[in-house]
């Protein structure tokens, strides 16, 4: 694996139209975001379309796209997450790709090869009611101990779920390698502005000046 020179933060857009978004997502990309997921379950192929148009080709080669895989080819995306059920691709998928997991045991026995995953909900959800922590910390402790022992089997683990900036912290010194966060950023007024919260949060860059 790579040196952890770079935050692992993954910022989920809002599953609603945002006013500006187009402008919010480039200024999170500039402020040292390391992926933006787009995922918009309702939207059209042609709404997604027309936001992706907005972005430049930099930014969008930190955008991952969530369920329509055929806007791969018409733009030079970061790469495609899978939902929790979503069947794996057979034929080749540029960038990079991810999944989701809500279960230890379902991503322990995980034979697919991926760049990442998320975990989750590990805290309660900031922007969901009711969508409650699934993990005990020591199962989550024990997990990551079991993994280290096995670095063939090394992914990218990312904690979903809950994630403040007074989190981040804690996620790490669980066995996470990053976070994702979607209430955290899209409840503030200054998304770019939320993200230095979170980057001065990893250790090893909060000695930096951030922004």
């Amino acid at each position: 694996m790579e040196a952890e020179t770079e935050p692992k933060i993954v910022v989920i857009s809002s599953p609603n139209p945002k006013q500006n978004e187009a402008k919010y997502v480039q200024d999170l990309i500039e402020a040292g975001l390391w992926r933006f997921h787009l995922r918009k379950p309702s939207w059209s192929s042609d709404e997604l379309r027309s936001l992706l148009k907005e972005l430049p080709e930099a930014c969008l080669r930190r955008v991952v796209l969530h369920r329509r895989r055929e806007l791969l080819a018409e733009f030079p995306l970061a790469g495609y997450h899978l939902t929790s059920t979503e069947t794996y691709p057979t034929g080749a998928c540029p960038g990079t790709l991810s999944r989701s997991f809500h279960d230890l045991e379902c991503l322990e026995t995980c034979e697919e090869k991926l760049d990442y995953v998320f975990i989750g909900p590990v805290f309660d959800s900031v922007s969901k009611q009711g969508y409650a922590s699934a993990f005990e910390p020591n199962a989550l402790r024990d997990f990551f101990r079991k993994r280290r022992r096995n670095e063939s089997s090394r992914t990218y683990t990312i904690a979903l779920g809950g994630i403040v900036p007074d989190r981040v912290r804690v996620c790490l010194g669980l066995g996470f390698d990053g976070v994702a966060v979607l209430g955290g950023i899209w409840a503030s007024r200054d998304p770019a502005k939320k993200l230095h919260r979170y980057l001065a949060a990893f250790p090893w860059i909060s000695r930096r000046r951030v922004g």
